[in-house]
């Protein structure tokens, strides 16, 4: 029987990528390229790879499993697109975020300079420079809360998205609102259950492996088991919105 999103298809989402023919070496091959993503042309193919599981799942009707490491031309090619929509959707989130750092360090600096400036007019100076530092503080944190609100809030539409342009076979077929629209409708309560089980398995393992920095050799090996958790998460994630995508569609079927 195929998964659906409920306690018995999660448990199988949660604990495909630890089984199957040479699931050590697919999940070692992932690690390794989500190691190496921060120059950004690893992550395509691994994007890809997501897409091949998300496939099987709503083009194929069957449960996931990891596919071989092998077509690479095609794991680029649905990477670029995968990655592609990804970024679009996440864009405004991530400009909030990334304005919110800046603007935390800027106005934090520069209200810090402009109260040392101000020393020889104040009789105060303290005061002025620790209300340049809470600003800068408190403004930037706030947009950066805000980016973090806007991202969630755009997972929960990016996954019958990513769905839909898996199901169509085209770029295009993510930014059709129309089509995918109903789908997340129909299954709504579906897609905040993934997007909350892919989201909690995350920051669980991510907690996980801050046990690691309780030693300092250790602490040495956190870049490579923070790949290895990344890509799992990935792995399990993407896997449960292309569930959430089938129920959504069935679900969706079944109503008309």
């Amino acid at each position: 029987m195929v998964s659906t999103v409920t306690l018995e298809g999660i448990k199988k989402a949660v604990f495909f990528p630890f089984r199957g023919e040479k699931w050590g070496i697919k999940v070692l091959i992932g690690s390794a390229l989500c190691f190496g993503s921060f120059i950004i042309v690893p992550a395509i193919p691994m994007f890809g790879y997501f897409g091949q599981i998300m496939k099987r799942i709503i083009v194929q009707d069957e449960d996931p499993e990891l596919p071989e490491w092998n077509d690479w031309g095609t794991l680029f090619q649905d990477g670029i697109k995968l990655f592609g929509a990804v970024l679009i959707y996440l864009l405004p989130a991530l400009i909030l975020t990334i304005g919110g750092s800046i603007l935390f360090m800027v106005l934090d600096f520069s209200l810090a300079f402009s109260s040392a400036a101000y020393t020889q007019y104040s009789s105060n100076p303290f005061t002025m420079s620790m209300l340049g530092n809470m600003i800068g503080m408190f403004g930037g944190m706030a947009v950066m809360m805000l980016g973090f609100v806007v991202a969630f809030v755009t997972i929960i539409f990016i996954t019958p998205a990513l769905g839909n342009m898996i199901a169509k076979g085209d770029f295009g077929a993510a930014f059709r609102f129309k089509e995918w629209w109903p789908v997340l409708k129909a299954n709504l309560s579906g897609y905040i259950l993934a997007v909350a089980i892919a989201l909690g398995l995350f920051y669980l393992m991510y907690m996980m492996a801050m046990v690691l920095y309780a030693t300092v050799i250790l602490c040495f090996l956190l870049p490579f088991v923070f790949s290895f958790i990344v890509f799992i998460s990935s792995v399990i994630g993407f896997s449960i919105f292309a569930i959430a995508y089938r129920d959504g569609v069935r679900e969706l079927a079944e109503a008309s």
